[in-house]
């Protein structure tokens, strides 16, 4: 476990949190992004008819992280999830903990790609708009 993330495995946790209280079915899938790079998305939450209804990108960081490290995994998160800006469902990164650092804001970068930049403690946030 990461120090700062009481769970075993984050990203399955995140899954599981998001199925019970959507009531969608959550599983990482490959998704063809508006560039055509296929991306493999943490969570893709779809209802009983396979209508998607969310993605969502699972960054298992928090400030006990590298700052490099978080740098890394934000970038990589945006390039991402700006890939679906085409794709009209709710997009969210959850990490176990976000860091603001280094004069960069990450919440408005992340909402100029209309998604959402959360912490583990508000994925209510997301699951409110799906």
């Amino acid at each position: 476990m990461t120090a700062g993330n009481p769970y075993q495995n984050f990203e399955e946790h995140v899954r599981t949190t998001l199925s019970e209280r959507t009531g969608y079915t959550v599983e990482k899938r490959s998704e063809v992004g508006k560039s055509g790079n296929t991306w493999q998305v943490d969570c893709v939450l779809s209802n009983s008819y396979g209508v998607r209804k969310g993605y969502v990108e699972v960054k298992e960081t928090n400030r006990s992280s590298n700052q490099s490290t978080y740098i890394n995994h934000m970038r990589r998160a945006y390039a991402e999830m700006g890939d679906f800006r085409n794709v009209d469902v709710p997009k969210a990164v959850v990490v176990a903990e976000k860091w603001d650092f280094g004069g960069i804001d990450w919440d408005a970068m992340f909402d100029s790609i209309d998604c959402l930049l959360l912490d583990i403690e508000d994925l209510s946030r997301f699951e409110d708009q799906v």
